[in-house]
């Protein structure tokens, strides 16, 4: 497997039960590679022994905020610290993931 490509998702957690405060928030996460196809989005994987390098709070109530209302101001956030969205949106349980690159 390939090392020396990173590969970052950003999670916007949208469930009540897994936030400190009672807004969304975004959290940037850097993924390793766990298949052998590094353009197969499955075949990434958080790597939970890296440090975030992007945390932020929104102003979107997470249990009657529009979670669209929370990816446009969590898309304002991650470009004001420099961060580009290069793939789609996906619900997974508790959370929106997309993946993102540094600008």
């Amino acid at each position: 497997m390939n090392s020396t490509i990173t590969h970052f998702t950003a999670w916007l957690v949208n469930d009540a039960s897994a936030l400190e405060t009672g807004c969304m928030d975004i959290t940037i996460l850097q993924d390793e590679l766990i298949g052998e196809d590094p353009a197969d989005e499955r075949n990434w994987s958080c790597d939970a022994g890296k440090p975030a390098p992007f945390h932020a709070v929104t102003t979107v109530d997470a249990t009657d905020g529009d979670v669209d209302d929370a990816i446009t101001e969590a898309k304002d956030l991650m470009e004001q610290a420099g961060w580009s969205i290069t793939g789609s949106w996906d619900a997974v349980d508790n959370a929106y993931i997309v993946t993102v690159e540094r600008a």
